[in-house]
């Protein structure tokens, strides 16, 4: 890609972000619950399927060779296997198991594939996963256990991912426009917390209160970690200036995150498969929309599975984006002192 065309991308996300955030003061709650519904599934097939061709960005360090790969896969399906059991203990037995293992395994996919990317040494990368296990397990008695995993697998995958994926761009495209998305980025989220106006006469209908409910508990965490209230009652997520100005974060997160994939199809190509499969993909996106618009509960449910397993899979490219970001950042500095050193020494 040209560096216009890359440029021209990223003024497409700024007009994205901008939308994004506007929609998401009008209509906070409304915006997330289409976002979700009608961009969500689409995101996660496309995306997955992507990840699927790249071997999941784990063909280096301990991954390299077809074994430790498939190690790592195994442990994904494992753990979306049991939040699977999870999810129908809950929803179609009632039955009030408590989450342990299946957030234990959800850090444990987190971790180990920092490991499988970053760790050479086979023998060093099994030991450092059974220390990973051993930590995990330490950790579970922690009140923080639970919390780290419900951000981890929301606002951290759509808003912090999202904004490292932006300044990798720019740092390795030495791009200005890049720099520029990214100040509109967090000036959008910024704005949520400085600009908080009220909306006379709005309030969440039956129909929101209903279809987000499955969401709702984010909500209070954020009004609690942002120190605006203690985000126990229905009244602060719904009706409070403390849970517009989080629903306003949510929603644009989420709707810019899937805009944002979906803008970069000339950088990811995520488009170039075999017709079969896009197909496919599209079949099962109508399916997705069906069973929303039939009950958003139902839609969710039936969704959820395929929405944690993308966010899985995309760990190792999160750990790489981040390395990628602090050697960008290094090779900056060095660059700069180097330039000093030069200029000090006479050279021009």
């Amino acid at each position: 890609m040209t560096k216009t065309s890359a440029d021209r991308v990223n003024y497409v996300n700024v007009g994205l972000m901008v939308l994004s955030c506007a929609v998401a003061y009008v209509i906070p709650f409304e915006l997330f619950l289409f976002s979700y519904a009608v961009l969500g599934p689409l995101h996660y097939l496309t995306e997955i399927s992507w990840l699927h061709d790249r071997k999941y960005f784990i063909g280096g360090g301990a991954a390299r060779g077809a074994r430790p790969a498939r190690w790592w896969v195994v442990l994904v399906f494992v753990t979306l296997g049991v939040m699977l059991a999870g999810l129908i203990a809950e929803k179609v037995f009632a039955l009030n198991i408590p989450p342990a293992a299946e957030i234990g395994l959800f850090y444990l996919v987190f971790i180990t594939a920092a490991v499988v990317v970053f760790v050479k040494n086979r023998a060093a990368a099994a030991a450092l996963a059974l220390l990973a296990l051993g930590s995990v397990l330490l950790f579970s008695t922690s009140p923080l256990f639970g919390l780290i995993a419900v951000l981890l697998i929301t606002v951290v995958h759509v808003l912090v991912f999202t904004a490292a994926f932006i300044l990798l761009g720019a740092l390795k495209g030495k791009s200005w426009s890049g720099i520029v998305s990214l100040a509109v980025f967090a000036l959008c989220v910024t704005t949520f917390f400085v600009f908080v106006p009220p909306m006379p006469g709005w309030t969440a209908g039956a129909f929101v209160r209903e279809s987000y409910a499955s969401f709702q508990g984010l909500n209070g965490v954020l009004i609690k970690l942002f120190d605006l209230g203690r985000g126990t009652t229905l009244a602060e997520i719904y009706d409070s200036s403390a849970g517009l100005v989080v629903m306003r974060l949510i929603a644009f997160s989420y709707t810019y995150h899937y805009l944002n994939w979906f803008s970069k199809t000339s950088i990811i190509k995520w488009h170039e498969v075999p017709a079969t499969r896009i197909s496919a993909i599209l079949v099962l996106w109508v399916a997705a929309l069906g069973l929303y618009a039939y009950s958003y509960a139902l839609g969710f449910a039936a969704l959820y599975v395929l929405s944690v397993l993308h966010v899985m899979l995309e760990f190792p490219l999160n750990h790489q984006s981040v390395a990628g970001i602090a050697n960008e950042l290094r090779s900056l500095a060095v660059a700069g002192f180097g330039a000093r050193r030069d200029r000090r020494a006479g050279f021009p």
